[in-house]
């Protein structure tokens, strides 16, 4: 006797099996800003590396002579 499989239509990940695998398999590290990206393999033990070249990267709006924690530079 087969059994109906019922989701959650408004569940986070998606409302079908598909949906929630893809969301499941997704990479969890930055590949938008990444200069290479490269995946090996295609099944859930697969692994995406990403490759981010040595350089001055600003995300957001810089704070003038102020560092990551609101200090003033320059002064110990």
């Amino acid at each position: 006797m087969a059994q109906e499989v019922k989701y959650n239509t408004s569940h986070h990940a998606g409302a079908t099996a598909d949906a929630r695998i893809k969301h499941r398999l997704r990479p969890s590290n930055d590949t938008a800003n990444a200069d290479s990206v490269t995946t090996v393999g295609h099944s859930p033990n697969r692994t995406v590396t990403s490759v981010h070249h040595s350089r001055v990267q600003q995300y957001g709006q810089g704070r003038e002579g102020v560092d990551i924690h609101g200090n003033k530079r320059g002064v110990v």
